[in-house]
């Protein structure tokens, strides 16, 4: 693009306009893939931003044998909602398929909170000595991560490079997001 009076030179595509989103509503579709947003009214007024590249507390998506003979435990029963310990998380229950006492289908019930890409969980019930490696992946960012910023002007190009523009705080409107 070449540059003009007047003209910001660092917008090559993508200009669509934005309608901020709740942070509780927040799905990946909601991305402005590191956009900078033109702020077309303001009375002062304040906006509400995910910067970019900021990323949410993990997700458990699955779980995989730490390969060792006996990982898999003795003594389980097909089960739901089970129990289990360790990692750097709380409150994960797991659905386990077992055969001959060894577990060896284990899926999310209810992710809990904390887990990290690693950790080693131990499935409760049976002889209490199954051991799984929780894979996790990063979370949609939430309200916690999101900036405030008060007073902006209008007019202008808003200066922070944004994944996402939050309804939760935002008060400006005619909002357009360029790349």
């Amino acid at each position: 693009m070449g540059q003009f009076g007047n003209q910001p030179d660092f917008i090559t595509n993508d200009i669509k306009a934005v309608t901020p989103v709740l942070a509780a509503n927040l799905t990946a579709a909601d991305s402005l893939d590191g956009s900078i947003i033109y702020v077309g009214t303001s009375a002062p007024g304040n906006i509400q931003v995910i910067p970019v590249g900021t990323v949410g507390p993990s997700v458990v998506s699955s779980f995989s044998s730490p390969g060792y003979v006996g990982s898999k435990g003795t003594g389980y029963a097909n089960a739901a909602a089970v129990a289990t310990t360790g990692g750097s998380g709380t409150g994960l229950t797991v659905d386990i398929t077992a055969s001959s006492g060894s577990v060896q289908t284990v899926v999310v019930n209810v992710a809990g909170a904390g887990y990290l890409s690693g950790d080693l969980i131990t499935i409760a019930g049976g002889g209490t000595n199954a051991v799984f490696r929780v894979e996790a992946a990063p979370g949609l960012p939430t309200v916690a991560q999101a900036i405030t910023f008060t007073n902006v002007v209008q007019g202008e190009w808003f200066s922070v490079v944004v994944d996402y523009v939050l309804s939760d705080a935002t008060t400006v409107s005619n909002l357009v997001a360029g790349k």
